[in-house]
């Protein structure tokens, strides 16, 4: 079941599942990350995970290095606790609170030029997945390899990552990763 839910002054999704196993999703700044959220949110949707799903875009935000951690304590808040966390893009800002509570990660087309997304992700402690494209202008594959345990990288890909034929990818990479926290 999904249903909508409020989540202080944005709104989102939960897809019912395990509460042990809860993911965050975290948006970009536009579209709520989609499309390339709904293919983090199925794999882990159809392997039993719950997943709150954060749905908001950051054009009338004022601070937006801020915006994604504000997202991500609010849907930590709702949810009581998270066995992992998500975003696309912008959300990927809020690795500095993904290392501060010690959370596994996974990251669509992160913001690794970005000081606060990198800082976060030297800073880490659990496993994290990066995913992007190399015709994507933030994407970086050697850094991104420096800094993460796992990467994905779709040879031609852009920051949207949403090219029809590029998801399946996508959601294998999400699905095989979330299954080894499970065995971990």
């Amino acid at each position: 079941m999904i249903r909508p839910i409020a989540l202080g002054a944005h709104d989102g999704y939960e897809y019912e599942g395990d509460p042990d196993r809860t993911a965050i999703v975290l948006p970009g700044a536009m579209l709520g990350g989609m499309p390339v959220n709904a293919f983090v949110v199925q794999p882990l949707w159809l392997a039993g995970w719950r997943v709150v799903q954060v749905w908001a875009d950051a054009r009338h935000v004022e601070e937006r290095e801020r915006w994604p951690l504000d997202l991500a304590e609010a849907a930590l808040h709702y949810t009581g606790g998270a066995a992992l966390i998500s975003g696309k893009s912008a959300g990927s800002l809020a690795a500095p609170f993904a290392a501060e509570h010690r959370l596994p990660a996974i990251w669509t087309t992160p913001l690794l030029g970005h000081r606060r997304c990198a800082d976060g992700l030297r800073a880490r402690t659990a496993p994290a997945l990066l995913i992007g494209g190399t015709a994507d202008e933030s994407w970086d594959g050697d850094l991104a390899r420096e800094l993460a345990d796992e990467v994905v990288e779709v040879e031609g890909a852009d920051h949207s990552l949403g090219r029809i034929g590029d998801l399946a990818e996508l959601e294998r990479a999400v699905s095989a990763f979330s299954a080894r926290l499970l065995r971990a």
